[in-house]
């Protein structure tokens, strides 16, 4: 069996600078004291460590309080991330055991793959990539990427903030007859997601910072309370998956 701990969306600003009233970096430290409490395998983070863009102060920060944790973490790019800079202060090689962009790695002998969605967008390389993936391995599909690549019922997302090209995703699945499971963040909010006419599933994870209200017009945090989300699988297929909260 392995257990994950998903966290994504900490929006991290330099030292001592708050988004709002939240203190980020606080936010993240209570997850991650929590996440040690329990026997988690592996960590990963979906992305946007950091707000408004990449810092490698915030980067070095992160990596810090990751390592502290003495338990393997993958982590891949959000939007306000730079991965140039993650690769940079993380010593990212895009290879197991401790953290990637785009890839595959092998946990307790269960396959996940990596996308970078930090262009909003799926470019040709990668495309090329998942391609392939999908075609070798035999069993259910396990994806984590920042973006969920659908519409998933946040007005403000939705609307002007969505994964540009998600049509991939709908047409590679559907043509394959594969199932696809994917964990994301982005939408700022617990959600799962079956796009019609797929076997896809997505999760969305709560963000550590703090949850949107899925109706407003513009962005407004609605629930103070942080979120991460808690994952097993066994033998390629997924056991059970559950968000947790700390007020």
């Amino acid at each position: 069996m392995l257990k994950i701990a998903h966290i994504t969306d900490s929006h991290i600003s330099e030292e001592g600078k708050m988004l709002g009233k939240i203190d980020t970096r606080q936010k993240l430290r209570d997850v991650l004291d929590e996440i040690s409490k329990a026997d988690y395998d592996i960590i990963i983070h979906t992305g946007d460590i950091c707000y408004p863009g990449g810092d490698a102060s915030v980067y070095k920060w992160v990596k810090e309080k990751l390592d502290n944790m003495e338990i393997p973490y993958y982590l891949t790019p959000g939007n306000h991330d730079n991965p140039s800079q993650m690769q940079e202060v993380f010593n990212l090689i895009n290879l197991p055991p401790r953290v990637i962009l785009t890839g595959v790695i092998a946990a307790k002998g269960e396959s996940l793959m990596f996308l970078d969605s930090s262009s909003e967008r799926l470019p040709l390389k990668q495309s090329t990539w998942l391609s392939r993936e999908i075609g070798i391995q035999d069993d259910d599909l396990f994806l984590f990427m920042h973006h969920p690549p659908c519409h998933c019922g946040v007005k403000i997302m939705d609307e002007k903030y969505p994964y540009k090209t998600p049509d991939f995703f709908q047409k590679t699945i559907k043509e394959t007859g594969r199932k696809l499971t994917m964990f994301s963040g982005h939408y700022h909010i617990e959600k799962t997601v079956k796009p019609e006419n797929t076997k896809i599933t997505v999760y969305i994870t709560p963000p550590t910072l703090g949850s949107l209200d899925p109706e407003a017009d513009e962005y407004i945090i609605s629930d103070l309370r942080s979120g991460w989300r808690e994952i097993q699988i066994e033998k390629q297929k997924l056991i059970t998956t559950e968000c947790h909260y700390l007020n």
